[in-house]
């Protein structure tokens, strides 16, 4: 049985897809779209599926013709949350996670290793 959290990391990847499809998009070697694709997961984790889908549907009418990457809708999340809180209540972004820059800097690893080999 796959956990909520890997239910949850699975369908940011395929908004990810979905959003970024609607864009000229250059193809990519599979690691480096898989690496692209981790670092939305990585960054968008931590918010719900509503907070993400609202940050996607607002970049659509915020920026219709400028390629969507995470950090723009971390930011567009995290800005609604302080919106939508009481000006005495402190929003804290979620902390990125340790294991997670690991793991890019041996996917990053493994894709520079590909090309030294050429």
């Amino acid at each position: 049985m796959v956990d909520d959290r890997a239910k949850h990391r699975a369908w940011i990847a395929v908004k990810a897809q979905a959003l970024m499809s609607r864009y000229f998009q250059m193809p990519q070697d599979e690691l480096v779209e898989r690496e692209i694709l981790k670092g939305w997961m990585d960054t968008l984790e931590p918010f719900s599926r509503e907070e993400i889908e609202t940050a996607c549907c607002r970049y659509l009418i915020k920026y219709p013709s400028k390629r969507p990457h995470e950090g723009l809708l971390h930011n567009m999340i995290v800005q609604r949350r302080r919106d939508l809180q009481p000006a005495s209540a402190a929003v804290l972004e979620p902390p990125r996670r340790r294991e997670a820059v690991q793991d890019r800097r041996k996917a990053a690893a493994e894709i520079m290793a590909k090309f030294k080999g050429r």
